[in-house]
């Protein structure tokens, strides 16, 4: 449909290969494929939920991280700049942003919330924001602090000081 034709569609929830395929494409690179390292998990291995001690480092392997979990930012740019820099600065910062969260799951053992990887998606809110006056969240009222977005309103607030209702 449209949203397809934009490149608009939703990307939350990718399997290993269509992960890498999706980086290998942002990046504009080829590769090539090597074995990986197979782990099996079993119950002794993977009980399920976190004791309380791994609860507790998670947490605290999170407030140590939180300047890094944020979402991603449009590059700078000017009116001078063709349409196909401003595209190579965006893939670039996206594909690093990519890796950035990639590095915090493996180093951090941090475990991500499924999060939208299409570059597409956030043009559109990094566009929507910057011709805005205000920008409201729609939160669920059942837990609105898990669905509210801190770094959003950071970066409308602070950084292109947009009107804020909270």
């Amino acid at each position: 449909g449209e949203a397809a034709a934009y490149g608009a569609t939703s990307v939350t929830e990718e399997n290993s290969l269509d992960q890498f395929l999706r980086t290998a494409q942002l990046a504009g690179t080829e590769f090539a494929a090597e074995k990986l390292d197979v782990s099996v998990v079993t119950e002794t291995h993977n009980s399920g939920l976190p004791t309380q001690e791994e609860a507790r480092a998670i947490a605290s392997a999170q407030e140590q991280n939180r300047e890094l979990l944020k979402i991603p930012r449009r590059p700078s740019w000017n009116e001078d700049m063709s349409a196909e820099e401003l595209d190579l600065k965006e893939r670039d910062s996206f594909l690093e942003w990519r890796r950035q969260i990639a590095k915090l799951q493996e180093n951090e053992a941090l475990i991500m919330t499924p999060f939208e990887k299409n570059l597409a998606f956030w043009r559109q809110l990094w566009r929507v924001i910057e011709r805005s006056d205000l920008v409201v969240q729609i939160v669920d009222a059942r837990n609105p602090l898990l669905f509210h977005c801190k770094d959003l309103v950071k970066k409308q607030w602070v950084v292109l000081q947009l009107g804020l209702v909270v």
